[in-house]
């Protein structure tokens, strides 16, 4: 840049550092003429409200009050001048607020995650359609494998995970979604009657589908066990999903095509977000959708 360009620039070094807020606290107490009625309007504190006019004065470089009778603060002459100047600008400002926070509210995205195909599965679905959020959210969705969802809600890469088989922590909040019901299997020379509860698998030849995390899946054969069940083990995903010919297996199913059963202990839908996420209104919004 040459030297007539640099002669162009505007000089803004010379400009004083003003804030929206010193602005606005110095019309409050203008009107209210005193620092503790203007901190009840603006919802602060005596001591805040006369630290933010002392910046103010520091910043224009004169003294803006002056006290009046019965100890009221006056506004100085240069103070009335400058209230003249920057009542239009403070309204203007206001308005562009109340604006952006309306642009923010009506574009507020809110991030679902899962793993696979999940989204597609009738359980979240209905889910979804219980959930109500189109008032105060665009959703949008995203793929995110179990074993990184910790790190994923951490990390702020999504708001809310859904998922079969996972659990809490002292950094994040789980809402119970309601059970998955089970797709029983049974292989072709299985003997005796169709198993109704976990009794009826006393012989132990029976496994579970695997699901999230392995505790998930530890938890829940544990239940089955103290439900009367004898024997039994987990289903991997390299074993397969189809039965042996004696075998009974139980998949979790997703897609909504099969009844509940309150005779089997089962996975639970869930759903989890960051503890104090910034939208408040999403966990009571998520338990509310909850199945009781």
């Amino acid at each position: 840049m040459n030297e007539v360009s640099r002669k162009k620039q505007p000089d803004f070094e010379g400009l004083p550092n003003i804030t929206f807020r010193q602005l606005e606290v110095f019309r409050v107490v203008c009107k209210e003429k005193s620092y503790a009625n203007a901190a009840l309007e603006l919802r602060s504190t005596r001591a805040n409200v006369k630290r933010v006019c002392d910046d103010f004065e520091k910043a224009v470089g004169r003294p803006l009050f002056q006290e009046g009778p019965n100890r009221s603060l006056e506004p100085a002459s240069f103070a009335q001048g400058l209230l003249g100047q920057i009542s239009p600008l403070s309204r203007s400002l206001r308005r562009l607020g109340e604006s952006v926070r309306h642009l923010h509210e009506e574009g507020r995205i809110l991030r679902f995650a899962a793993a696979g195909e999940f989204f597609k599965g009738g359980l979240f679905t209905d889910f979804l359609g219980r959930l109500q959020i189109s008032d105060a959210f665009r959703p949008c969705f995203l793929r995110i494998e179990t074993k990184r969802f910790r790190t994923a809600l951490l990390n702020a890469e999504c708001d809310v995970y859904f998922g079969v088989g996972i659990s809490a922590s002292d950094r994040l909040d789980l809402v119970n979604l309601g059970p998955i019901p089970w797709q029983i299997r049974i292989g072709k020379k299985f003997h005796g009657k169709p198993p109704a509860k976990p009794a009826d698998l006393a012989a132990g030849k029976w496994r579970l589908s695997d699901a999230g995390e392995n505790e998930a899946s530890a938890r829940l054969l544990d239940a089955f066990h103290a439900a009367g069940a004898k024997g039994g083990g987990i289903l991997t995903d390299s074993s397969g999903d189809s039965p042996a010919d004696d075998e009974v297996v139980f998949i979790h199913d997703t897609t909504g095509k099969h009844a509940g059963d309150g005779n089997w202990p089962c996975y639970q839908f869930s759903a989890v977000l960051r503890k104090h996420h910034p939208y408040s209104e999403l966990l009571p919004r998520l338990t509310g959708a909850a199945i009781s």
